[in-house]
């Protein structure tokens, strides 16, 4: 593995892993942009998340929010 990031990254392997894993903890502790988020911010995030490599089902979601909510909900009802 550590010769596959070497050849990816090269002499800049540390610090290409050291930006994504801040992004990757930025990306966790943000919240998801909502409607009325400004264009900045959900540019921001989108860019957070990618240089996180937050995508597809990694990457967090609004209604994934929303759902884990539901369910809580659900649940104090049952």
């Amino acid at each position: 593995m550590e010769e596959i990031i070497n050849e990816l990254f090269g002499s800049y392997a540390a610090l290409a892993l050291s930006v994504m894993g801040v992004c990757a903890a930025l990306a966790a502790f943000l919240p998801a942009p909502g409607a009325g988020a400004s264009v900045f911010y959900r540019v921001l995030y989108r860019v957070l998340n990618v240089l996180a490599a937050n995508v597809g089902r990694a990457r967090n979601a609004v209604d994934v929010a929303g759902h884990v909510a539901g369910d809580a909900a659900g649940d104090a009802k049952n």
